[in-house]
């Protein structure tokens, strides 16, 4: 399995770790009957979408809570 994740905050040490129990957490479920060898296949080849941040993200609720009367 390729890396399919970059966390800046981490180090390699922690990286590795991280994939480790993905690894580990897929086999089981393979081996459980949960996911087929094909389902494996498609995960592997999907396109992860970054999540924006919240700070790019700009605000469209009104702050009913603090509003002056």
């Amino acid at each position: 399995m390729t890396d399919f994740f970059e966390i800046k905050c981490l180090d390699e040490k922690e990286k590795k770790r991280i994939l480790e129990e993905i690894k580990k957490k897929i086999d089981d479920k393979k081996r459980e009957g949960l996911l087929t060898e094909r389902e494996i296949r498609e995960i592997k080849e999907m396109k992860l979408r970054a999540l924006p941040d919240i700070q790019d993200v700009q605000s469209i609720y009104e702050n009913f809570l603090f509003k002056n009367k």
